[in-house]
């Protein structure tokens, strides 16, 4: 099997000597004040081994040329009439809130209203190098009302970078994602430099809700089907006569919340050694970036070459190749904002096996899904951003084992999952809806401007 099972290797000594510099308190302050990239590269340094080993091996069909950006641009017109808007985010980023704030714009570009897009680079730790919407950039906000993909925590840097006195007189939206009931406290602050707040899901709105009598706007994330790079099973190092379930996602997203370890003890439950014919494929970015959780991941994998760990950054044209190559897809995680993977995978047709809690459940149910119960627990320290007195689930693994064995004995329920599955999602997340509803809005907005007081009116609240 040409794959990498999670074991460890000599990479750990370079690791232990990783952790002893981390200690020293003098190092992280000079560490600090290097440029991201070149802290990128240290990292890398430290866990070369491992991460090379868990790129996908390159086969000559890689060297194929792709479309450069992640996703195709839209080609459409500004429709007459249409109210319009300045989308505003991270738009070269490689990771959920910069491909949600695409979406979103595809969206919107597609049904003919008039934006302008401006990319927000603040030095996060990620990959920036989707140009799919490089032909909409520009550094003019010529629309009176703006929407804002950065999240709270960011939000000051955020309008630092875009410039206060641009923003006066104007009406400022906030996209937010968040993944427990409630929003952190220190969160609250950024809400008072806000007008309105657009969300994903009901969960996330009713979090949101919880905190402000603001306007909240709730539109999905908008999905439609694009084409991907041809890339077969082969050269991903998977196997033909395999039923593989694929789990994804970032080591940037708090791997406690995501529980990829969950989805390794389902399938060992479900799937004795002897089972030979099934695989688990847990793709992951930014392992790199975060050695301990990375290793940890790979220590809980090692011991069975049928579980695969892929840590790697790969064009989008790729990743929806990977998405058509799987069989399945599971996703234990204790907490989703939306869960675009998941949606994803069921647009593709896949049966999606996921915990029955949080934002998913937007687009997910019993009719097109195989929803796993759960159990709410306290949320360890450490385990996730700062906050007291926070719950979250915690997936049954025999319930999502008992699906994984169901799947893979019963093709034809698995066939008849991922239909649904397609179908609900090209409905409920359709990109025209999703327009439709941003555009009713805006014209909303637009005709009581004359009459509301911006937030961006206002001296900065300090």
């Amino acid at each position: 099997m040409s794959a990498m099972a999670g074991r460890p290797d000599s990479g750990l000594v370079l690791l232990n000597i990783a952790r002893w510099l981390r200690r020293q308190t003098w190092l992280r302050i000079f560490y600090r004040h290097l440029p991201q990239s070149l802290r990128d590269r240290v990292l890398a340094r430290f866990s070369a081994r491992a991460i090379e080993r868990a790129r996908f091996p390159r086969t000559p069909a890689w060297s194929r040329p792709v479309a450069s950006a992640s996703r195709e641009a839209p080609d459409a017109k500004p429709v007459s009439g249409c109210v319009g808007a300045n989308l505003l985010g991270y738009l070269r980023g490689q990771f959920g809130l910069a491909e949600s704030a695409r979406m979103y714009a595809r969206a919107m570009i597609s049904a003919g209203m008039p934006v302008s897009l401006l990319d927000i680079d603040l030095n996060l730790r990620h990959g920036w190098d989707d140009r799919s919407l490089d032909p909409w950039l520009s550094d003019d906000l010529p629309h009176p009302i703006s929407i804002l993909f950065v999240n709270p925590d960011m939000l000051e840097p955020a309008l630092e970078h875009i410039g206060r006195a641009r923003l006066q007189g104007r009406y400022l939206i906030a996209c937010w994602f968040w993944e427990l009931e409630n929003v952190p406290e220190d969160w609250l602050p950024a809400i008072g430099q806000v007008d309105e707040i657009l969300v994903a899901s009901k969960f996330v709105e009713d979090a949101f809700r919880r905190a402000t009598g603001k306007p909240i706007l709730r539109v999905p994330i908008p999905l439609s089907d694009t084409t991907d790079s041809g890339l077969q099973r082969a050269d991903f190092g998977l196997e033909e006569d395999c039923f593989v379930f694929l789990c994804t996602f970032d080591f940037n997203s708090w791997i406690a919340r995501k529980n990829p370890e969950a989805a390794i003890a389902a399938f060992r439950l479900a799937f004795d050694a002897q089972a030979d014919d099934v695989r688990l494929l847990i793709k992951t970015i930014n392992g790199f970036r975060h050695q301990d959780a990375f290793h940890q991941l790979l220590a809980a994998a090692a011991g069975d070459p049928r579980i695969v760990i892929r840590d790697d950054i790969i064009d989008g044209a790729h990743v929806r190749a990977l998405q058509r190559c799987c069989d399945a897809y599971v996703s234990l995680h204790r907490a989703e904002g939306f869960g675009l993977g998941l949606a994803e995978m069921m647009l593709a047709g896949k049966p999606v096996i996921a915990t029955g809690w949080s934002g998913n459940l937007e687009f997910m149910g019993d009719d097109n899904s195989c929803l796993v119960g759960h159990t709410m627990v306290k949320v360890a320290d450490g385990e996730y951003l700062a906050g007291t007195d926070l719950w979250w689930a915690e997936a049954d693994t025999a319930e999502a084992a008992a699906w994984m064995r169901r799947l893979v004995r019963d093709r034809e329920l698995a066939a008849r999952i991922g239909q649904a599955a397609s179908a609900s999602i090209r409905d409920a997340l359709s990109p025209q809806r999703a327009a439709k509803t941003i555009g009713d809005r805006l014209a909303s907005i637009e005709a009581l401007l004359p009459t509301l007081d911006f937030v961006h009116s206002l001296p900065r609240a300090d």
